[in-house]
This record gives structure tokens, sequence and C-alpha cells, in this order.
């Protein structure tokens, strides 16, 4: 059985809870016929919507699922991983369209990495888009956030926290039954964060 975090995880902007200024923002840029920025990075929490969002921009972009590549780079950290990147950049996208490379805790890449994303970044074929996400932003060097377009994440404020778990409630069809009470201790124990939000209710819940 799926999570309710998986299972309700966002799918449009309209869909995302909070962080209202950042998905206007993002709402506007996306809305260009052109002019779309190549390097995009989310910085924030754990667990508040980054890689949610960057999916969400794979959408909104048209970007296939064989041209999305989403790397958890502590994972691979090290310079070969971005001479990769760069190797595939040079070809086409299967079927045409856009490529996204979604790079996610990228502050964890070793300063040669880091300075090989640099240069990437800053000669990014047109058919490529990259989208950074970090907890750590003050770990990346100044010249690649000074080469993206940064877009905070915060931890949701407790009324954004309620809204959420009302949502899901309401579309698991518990809502009118769910105690009032144990929605104000999750509201509590999550802490701003919508993913320990969900994944306390899924606990719960039955």
């Amino acid at each position: 059985m799926q999570s309710l975090y998986l299972k309700h995880r966002p799918k449009t902007l309209d869909e995302v809870v909070g962080n209202k200024g950042t998905i206007d923002s993002l709402r506007s840029i996306l809305s260009r016929k052109d002019g779309i920025p190549h390097a995009i990075l989310f910085s924030g929490p754990s667990g508040c919507g980054k890689t949610t969002l960057a999916r969400i921009v794979k959408n909104i972009l048209g970007c296939s699922d064989i041209n999305y590549f989403e790397m958890n780079v502590a994972n691979v950290r090290g310079i070969d991983t971005i001479r990769e990147i760069d190797q595939r950049c040079t070809y086409a996208s299967f079927g045409g369209g856009i490529k996204i490379y979604l790079l996610d805790e990228c502050h964890k890449l070793t300063q040669d990495a880091q300075n090989a994303l640099l240069k990437l970044l800053e000669d990014t074929p047109s058919h490529v888009y990259f989208i950074l996400c970090t907890t750590e932003p003050e770990k990346l060097i100044k010249t690649i956030r000074t080469r993206c377009t940064t877009y905070p994440v915060h931890s949701l404020a407790k009324h954004d926290v309620r809204v959420l778990l009302e949502n899901v409630l309401e579309k698991e069809n518990c809502l009118k039954t769910f105690p009032q009470q144990a929605i104000d201790e999750i509201c509590k124990v999550a802490d701003g964060s919508a993913r320990q939000a969900l994944v306390v209710l899924d606990a719960v819940i039955d």
C-alpha cells in the first residue's frame, strides 16, 4: 500500500500548500514563452517540498520521463559524476524536447565536482535544464549560487500543516471521524515538515 506522503504528493503548483511567495514567483517565471532559467536552485529544510517542486517544474516544462534524470549526489559526489552528465548533455534527448537533471543534496558535491558543475552551468546546451536541491546552500561555492535562479522553500506554518492534513484526510474520507486533538498533535510534532506530518498521519490514521 502506497504511503500517504507519496500518494498525495502535489503534481501541480496549485496543489502545493504553503510557500506562497515562492510558488507565485515560480509560476510567473515558468509561464514565460522564453527566458526560462536553465539552472534553478531550491533551498530549504528537509521534507518541505524541494524535490516535489522539481518534479512539478519537470511536468510544466513538458520533459518526458525518459529525459528526466534524478540523482542523489550524496551517493555519487565526485567529479566523475559531473563529467558523465557533461558528456550526456552533448547528446540530443530521446524523442526531441528537453532534458532535465535534478541534483539532490547538491551541497555534498566535492569542491572539484562543484567547479566542474559551474563550468557546465555557464555553458548549458539549449535543450538541457538543471535543478539543484539543497538543505545547506552555504556549502555551495558562491559562483554556483549566483549562476542559479534561487527559490527558498520554507518550513510550513502550523496553519499550513493543518490545511495539508485536512486536505489529505478529506481525500481519504476520514476528515469527519478523525480526532481534532490528533491533528493538533501532528501539527506540533511535524516541525513544519509536510513529509513528517504525513508520515505521522499514516501511522495513526487507522
